[in-house]
């Protein structure tokens, strides 16, 4: 199948056939995204080969519905958006969850330009993560139920926030530094294959819909996630 027939498949989806190409289109594109394609660490825990060519990914995510995590769900969206024009720009991230610690490179997202501003993409963080772009500045992003910002910690180090409990709460910091397809296959075998790595240690699947309340997982995530950051 053509690049251009998968993405048009996953378009149809999505519903997104008529939606006119700009800032409207990647909020729709992002929240449709997660909505549909689960987050999911299946294929992690079955040990399974996940390979990362855009064929696969479209197999795995889009017809089969297994779903996936972050070097998954964001590879996909990356090359969908590439396809359209957009020209998105690959980075590798640590998951930090508000911690002062040095992780490996585990988490994959895309920064957009697009209507003069800049917006980072994560349709690959599960639960906590945006359900929207998220402005590349310390201007805030509600995303219809939380409240987000990229915020500079120091000169080139940015941190996704969310604001809960009363403060802006670090979910993974990058760096604007080059990134390729190699760096994506090093972090993505970590993160499936190693046996101390979370997503092959611990079982989560979930969708993010509008207005869905987040209590019912809110233990399970935070403990996944505090794992993940103490395992790197």
């Amino acid at each position: 199948m053509q690049r251009s027939e998968m993405v048009n498949k996953y378009l149809g989806v999505l519903n997104l056939h008529d939606c006119e190409i700009g800032v409207e289109f990647l909020s729709e594109v992002v929240r449709r995204h997660i909505a549909t394609f689960a987050f999911s660490s299946v294929g992690c825990r079955l040990g399974e080969d996940l390979p990362l060519d855009f064929e696969s990914l479209f197999d795995r995510i889009v017809v089969r519905r297994r779903g996936g995590y972050c070097f998954e769900q964001n590879g996909l969206l990356y090359e969908v958006l590439a396809e359209l024009g957009f020209s998105p720009e690959l980075y590798l991230a640590r998951v930090i969850y508000n911690q002062d610690s040095h992780p490996g490179l585990t988490h994959r997202i895309s920064i957009v330009e697009c209507g003069r501003q800049r917006y980072v993409l994560d349709a690959g963080f599960g639960p906590l993560g945006p359900r929207v772009p998220v402005l590349m500045s310390e201007n805030e992003t509600n995303d219809g139920g939380k409240v987000f910002r990229v915020s500079e910690r120091s000169p080139g180090e940015y941190h996704m926030q969310v604001f809960k409990g009363g403060e802006f709460f670090s979910l993974y910091r990058f760096e604007l530094a080059r990134y390729g397809q190699a760096d994506c296959e090093l972090g993505h075998f970590y993160s499936h294959r190693h046996p101390d790595a979370a997503f092959v240690n611990h079982l989560v699947v979930s969708r993010i819909l509008s207005g869905e309340k987040e209590e019912g997982v809110k233990y399970h995530i935070d403990s996944l996630w505090s794992s993940r950051s103490k395992s790197m």
